[in-house]
């Protein structure tokens, strides 16, 4: 039998404690809100998060995220929790690659001001490209409604060689298919600024410790502490409002004060709010984690490098581990997760110089549902975070950020769903 609560009031509740419940939670706190946070796992984090790994006997990721110096709303968030020195700039800032079919590598090295000096320089070219496969990127800001494949030429060697991988990458989806628009924002934010907006950033000690660990302690010390194992599992709503959420078994009346944000993934959203819009295709990323005795370096000393030309599309390198990511992995993901660590390790053997056949401790990670699938069509569908409820709101790295679905876009949905409680 439901219990019937009635809340103070002014109270903020945010189901979910990912990304971006954690985002909105803190900036909620920051505005001076009482916050109620609560969440169905019993961890906080969602898909950004560490593990002690039984078979590895180390703490790994569940994903490989890679953060750029670019990112404004993660830094405004670490400076929040006082969290910025958790992570390590990558120096130089380099991005390596390998095309393991045309056996061979280069390095892409940002210039320090906004002019691509590096694309005018036939030596420091992606190989097989010309300055017209630069100047073609102009297109995109224009883009709208289309695709990465609609505007650039699919046959040339830049397409598989800087946008099928910067597409993976940041929208976990095939540059055929994948929004120019977000992918234009990204460069817009990041590459196209130079090399001051291009540093990655490196979690020292995993996502757990860098995101999401400080976020915890900083909302606990506000009595704001997530609640774990406590899924949202109603909502009612009446007229303009919602006027109760059930959390649980237990029904809580919303005052006149009360907010409610929505910081789960679409899926789940539309379970309990049908009338919403939401984007209702997913793609998959699967992530392989080795542990390798005598750990070899990878190249130039990199701490991640960019594949070609292969299965595997990032390999990363923490210590003893080498972590591999795959994403848009919708058909990989099908496969055993045997049959993925053998694939996976022949390819990674020949880049570290390792005996393919013999596969050493394993984690093969599968995240079905890792992200929406970030096209034209499914970009339409995202939401915005305001909604016809007056007191409800959304966030989400689905939400109508205009920013793609990153741990970035996670956490911007969470401050401006909070920014919109003081309008």
């Amino acid at each position: 039998m439901a219990t019937n609560l009635q809340s103070d009031s002014g109270t903020v509740y945010i189901a979910g404690a990912g990304m971006a419940g954690l985002a909105a939670a803190v900036a909620c706190v920051q505005r001076g809100f009482k916050v109620s946070l609560f969440e169905a796992a019993k961890h906080a984090g969602g898909r950004c998060r560490s593990f002690e790994d039984s078979v590895l006997e180390r703490v790994i990721d569940n994903g490989n995220h890679l953060i750029l110096s670019g990112n404004t709303n993660i830094k405004r968030y670490l400076d929040s929790i006082d969290a910025i020195d958790n992570f390590k700039p990558v120096d130089p800032v380099r991005f390596e690659f390998v095309d393991l079919d045309a056996d061979i590598s280069w390095s892409l090295t940002p210039s320090a001001g906004r002019i691509p000096w590096w694309a005018l320089l036939p030596g420091k070219r992606i190989p097989g490209t010309s300055l017209g496969d630069y100047l073609a990127m102009g297109s995109l800001k224009s883009a709208g409604d289309q695709a990465i494949g609609d505007l650039i030429d699919p046959t040339q060697p830049i397409f598989e060689r800087f946008w099928q991988p910067l597409c993976r990458a940041v929208l976990n989806t095939d540059a055929q298919e994948g929004s120019a628009a977000s992918i234009w924002t990204m460069l817009s934010q990041t590459l196209l600024q130079g090399r001051a907006a291009s540093c990655p950033m490196l979690a020292k000690d995993g996502l757990s410790a860098a995101l999401v660990d400080p976020a915890v302690e900083y909302l606990t010390k506000h009595n704001a502490a997530p609640q774990y194992a406590t899924r949202l599992r109603a909502i009612e709503c009446s007229g303009e409002r919602v006027h109760s959420i059930t959390l649980n078994d237990q029904e809580i009346e919303l005052g006149p004060q009360d907010r409610l944000i929505i910081a789960l993934p679409p899926h789940e959203l539309s379970t309990l709010l049908p009338d919403i819009p939401v984007p209702t295709a997913t793609r998959a990323i699967v992530n392989v984690h080795f542990r390798l005795e005598d750990p070899p370096n990878l190249p130039n000393h990199a701490p991640f490098v960019g594949l070609i030309g292969s299965t595997a599309q990032w390999l990363f390198k923490r210590g003893d581990v080498f972590s591999v990511t795959i994403s848009a992995a919708d058909e990989l993901a099908e496969k055993l997760s045997e049959e993925i660590a053998a694939i996976v390790w022949q390819e990674i053997a020949k880049v570290i110089g390792r005996d393919g056949g013999t596969i050493p401790p394993v984690r093969v990670i599968k995240e079905q549902r890792a992200t929406i699938a970030q096209t034209p069509e499914q970009n339409r569908r995202r939401p915005d975070s305001s909604t016809n409820w007056q007191n409800l709101y959304l966030a989400g790295d689905w939400t109508n950020t205009g920013l793609p679905a990153t741990i970035e876009g996670a956490v911007y949905s969470g401050q401006k769903a909070a920014e919109l409680l003081e309008k």
